[in-house]
């Protein structure tokens, strides 16, 4: 009995930590050192988030001087068009950090007035947890 207890209790700590490893949540610094402003060349952000990795319980922080930029998450129709919906919610003050909850497409942009026809804009895919197959172990 007193080896079966063993047995369980490392299989029990092998699997917290796993869950532990897969579980750490990324910050990400949309732009890296750039920031967000109006880049200088088109689909740097997208160039930019192409290079990286999202999964819900991740964050998007979003550097920006308040009064010259903002952050609004946008439809996909919006992010086409550069045009904010009735229900998008602009964040004025920076820096902002806004953490993924739902995987999916997501999209962001500026709303100042011709930062998103510049390419201010930021479209990302989320993917799930990695760790939503070891909670069903």
């Amino acid at each position: 009995m007193a080896y079966f207890n063993l047995i369980m209790l490392v299989f029990l700590s092998a699997v917290v930590s796993a869950m532990a490893l897969h579980a750490s949540n990324s910050l990400h610094m949309v732009g890296d050192d750039f920031g967000w402003r109006v880049p200088a060349s088109p689909g740097f952000y997208n160039e930019w988030a192409s290079k990286r990795s999202f999964t819900v319980g991740d964050a998007l922080l979003f550097n920006f001087t308040t009064g010259w930029h903002d952050v609004t998450e946008v439809s996909k129709e919006g992010y086409d068009q550069c045009k904010l919906g009735d229900s998008d919610k602009t964040i004025k003050d920076g820096p902002a950090t806004i953490h993924l909850t739902n995987a999916g497409d997501h999209y962001y942009m500026c709303s100042y007035k011709g930062h998103c026809l510049k390419d201010q804009k930021l479209a990302i895919h989320l993917a799930p947890t990695v760790n939503t197959t070891l909670r069903s172990l």
